[in-house]
């Protein structure tokens, strides 16, 4: 290296008088967070799972964070950062980075038009105020597969708050696969909006947070982003 503008890739290997120097920690990470784990990297007052039980200790000293949460009963990416204003410009919402979800839902077949109509005409109204997403695809689940969600909705919902029961037991099959974007990322947004279109979720997955896509990483796992990923 002759001086500060030389420039690497981020895979690059270095050396200081003959001996490898350690590499610098990743500025993003991607996370395929499970179900039934609570966005928060400790958690004193329950025995639930949570995202400090699948961060390595390496990466706790070195300050990653996640970016933002999922909630409790989701599942999809989640991004991990060393850097507070990479995470503050990802989350506020005069950025309008767009996240990606599919979302599994009951309440019969999907009329395309009426639903696009309401998520990116009139928008939503929900308890913390009207919002809007863009439909990006609507597939109907197998009765098969459909059968087996219903089946593990109901064993999930054992125990838990009446309206998770209700929701469950009033399942109409097929179920139906909506593909949706969002900016915003209020507390419980997509099942609220979704909901109140007559649509209750069973389930909810991020694909995409701005331009870094889950693809096929394992649940539970972590995995690096690549350089366009991290300078977007």
């Amino acid at each position: 290296i002759k001086g500060p503008k030389d420039k690497l890739p981020m895979n690059a290997v270095l050396w200081m008088d003959g001996k490898p120097i350690d590499p610098l920690p990743p500025i993003l990470i991607a996370f395929h967070k499970p179900k039934f784990v609570l966005s928060a990297m400790d958690e004193k007052h329950s025995k639930k799972d949570h995202l400090g039980m699948f961060l390595s200790e390496q990466y706790k000293k070195l300050g990653m964070h996640p970016v933002g949460r999922l909630d409790y009963d989701s599942s999809g990416l989640l991004l991990f950062t060393t850097e507070g204003k990479l995470t503050q410009r990802l989350l506020h919402p005069k950025h309008g980075v767009e996240k990606e979800y599919t979302a599994t839902v009951s309440g019969g077949s999907v009329d395309v038009e009426s639903l696009t109509k309401q998520l990116e005409i009139d928008g939503v109204v929900t308890g913390e105020g009207t919002h809007k997403a863009k439909l990006l695809n609507i597939e109907v689940v197998s009765l098969e597969d459909s059968e087996a969600i219903k089946k593990d909705a109901l064993a999930a919902a054992k125990g838990k708050a009446d309206e998770e029961m209700a929701i469950a037991s009033k399942m109409e099959l097929p179920l139906t696969n909506i593909r949706l974007s969002v900016q915003e990322g209020k507390y419980r947004m997509v099942r609220r909006m979704l909901a109140n279109c007559n649509h209750p979720v069973i389930e909810l997955k991020r694909e995409s947070f701005g331009v870094v896509q889950l693809r096929d990483l394992p649940v539970g796992e972590f995995g690096p982003c690549d350089e366009s990923e991290i300078d977007w």
